[in-house]
């Protein structure tokens, strides 16, 4: 299911609100990846794709990092 939010395409969780896709409630310590978490990370294998992805996906940058996103037309 495509969900198209006038940001941009919303995630799982967003439309459905299940646990399973949120890793909330009944799957909060049991959370893993789910058909469209495993489709998206077959297209983009180093982006995390769920809450509970694998730590090789999950990037950050250390404390009091300044950075600024410019999108050009």
């Amino acid at each position: 299911a495509r969900v198209v939010a006038p940001s941009g395409c919303n995630n799982a969780c967003t439309v459905f609100k299940e646990d399973r896709y949120c890793c909330t409630g009944s799957a909060a310590n049991n959370c893993g990846p789910t058909d469209y978490s495993r489709f998206f990370k077959g297209q983009c294998s180093d982006a995390y794709s769920y809450p509970k992805d694998d730590a090789t996906s999950t990037y950050t940058c250390p404390g009091g990092t300044n950075y600024q996103v410019i999108f050009c037309p």
